[in-house]
C-alpha cells in the first residue's frame, strides 16, 4: 500500500515564529545562519526548534557534523508552511494597498476543491461590478475554514460541513459520493454498485481520517465485504481518478471532485461514474460569521458566490452524477 503524510497535525502546534524558523533551518541547514537570517540570537532559535519538536513528539531533523538533516516529513512540511508564509505575504501587501487606496478588502477562506476555480471565477465576475474591491483567498482544510471564520479572522469560507460550531452561520449543500470504475471493468456495467461488488478490489482512497474513507470502512463492514485501501492520497479525487484510469482499482469520489476533473479537461474516456447502493454523504457549505455584520460588498459577494455554486451544481447534475440527500 502506498502511505502519506499528513500534516495537519504538525501544523496546528505551529505559529507565524515556529514557520520561520523552520523555514530558515530547511533554507540554511544550521542554526547559526537560520540565526543571521532572521537578526535573532542562536539560543533563540535553537528553544523555538526544540519546543516545536517538543509539541509534535519527535524530532524534525537529524544532527550530522553541526548541520541539521531534515527528516522526510520535514519536506512535506516546508512545502505546506512555504505557502503558509507566502499567503501571509500576500495578506500585509493587500492591507497595504487597501490603506493606501482606500479599497474594499474580502478576506476567502476555503477548502482547495473550491479555491482553484469556482472562487477566481466568481472574483471574476464580480470586479466587473466592483472593481475597486480586493481579496484575499486562502486554501485551508475544513477545520481551519471553521477556525478563521468562528475568529472574524476572514470573511467568508467554504468548507466540508463538519458539527454544528457556535458563532458560525452554515448555508448547506448534502449530496452523494460517487463511484470511479474503469470502462474495461466487468463492474461498469451496472448501474449501482455495492460494497459486496468491490470486496477485496483495489482501493485509491483518501487519508484513513478523510471522512469518505472513514464511510468507506462503515459500509463495508456493515455488508461484511473487505476494504482494500491499495492507494492513498492525501485530499485529492483527481489523482484518485487518475489511478482508476486503465486498471483494475475503483475511487470514490465528491461531486466536486468530479465538476473539478471536467474543469481540468482530465481524460475521462476510460472511466466510468456510478451511484452506491450504500449512501456516502458529501456535505459542504458556505460558512459567514454569526456575532459579526457583513460588509455590504461581503454580502454582495456572497450572492456571487452563491450563484456561482448553484451554477457548479447543475453542470454536475447535467452529467447524471449529482444525487441529492
Amino acid at each position: 500500500m502506498i502511505g502519506f503524510f499528513d500534516i495537519k497535525d504538525i501544523l496546528k502546534y505551529m505559529n507565524l515564529w515556529h514557520l520561520k524558523v523552520f523555514n530558515e533551518i530547511m533554507l540554511s541547514g544550521t542554526v547559526s545562519q537560520a540565526a543571521k537570517n532572521l537578526k535573532r540570537t542562536q539560543s533563540s532559535i535553537s528553544a523555538a526548534l526544540s519546543n516545536l519538536e517538543k509539541e509534535i513528539g519527535y524530532d524534525l531533523f537529524v544532527r550530522k557534523k553541526r548541520r541539521l538533516h531534515p527528516v522526510p516529513e520535514a519536506h512535506f512540511l516546508k512545502e505546506e508552511s512555504k505557502n503558509i508564509l507566502q499567503q501571509m505575504d500576500i495578506l500585509d501587501q493587500v492591507l497595504i494597498k487597501k490603506k493606501e487606496t482606500g479599497s474594499e478588502l474580502i478576506k476567502i477562506s476555503s477548502i482547495p476543491l473550491l479555491a482553484e476555480i469556482l472562487i477566481p471565477n466568481t472574483i471574476s465576475k464580480f470586479k466587473k461590478k466592483s472593481p475597486n474591491s480586493n481579496f484575499f483567498v486562502s486554501s485551508r482544510q475544513s477545520s481551519t475554514v471553521y477556525q478563521e471564520i468562528s475568529t472574524q479572522t476572514f470573511d467568508i469560507g467554504i468548507a466540508e460541513l463538519q458539527n454544528k460550531k457556535a458563532l458560525v452561520n452554515q448555508r448547506e449543500y448534502h449530496y452523494e459520493c460517487i463511484c470511479v470504475l474503469f470502462s474495461g471493468d466487468p463492474l461498469s456495467k451496472k448501474k449501482i454498485i455495492t460494497p459486496r461488488d468491490l470486496s477485496k478490489k483495489k482501493c485509491a482512497s483518501f487519508q484513513p481520517n478523510h471522512f469518505i474513507t472513514k464511510n468507506l470502512i462503515n459500509i463495508f463492514e456493515k455488508n461484511k465485504a473487505i476494504f482494500n485501501p491499495h492507494y492513498q492520497f492525501q485530499n485529492a479525487g483527481t489523482s484518485c481518478v487518475s489511478i482508476v484510469n486503465n486498471s483494475d482499482t475503483y475511487s470514490v469520489i465528491s461531486p466536486i471532485s468530479f465538476w473539478l476533473i471536467n474543469k481540468f479537461n482530465l481524460d475521462t474516456s476510460k472511466i466510468v461514474f456510478r451511484r452506491l447502493s450504500s449512501t456516502i454523504p458529501y456535505s459542504f457549505g458556505i460558512l459567514t460569521p454569526s456575532h459579526q455584520p457583513m460588509s455590504q460588498i461581503a454580502k454582495s459577494f456572497l450572492n456571487y458566490l452563491e450563484i456561482g455554486i448553484e451554477n457548479m451544481l447543475r453542470e454536475i447534475d447535467k452529467k447524471g452524477v449529482l444525487f441529492k440527500i
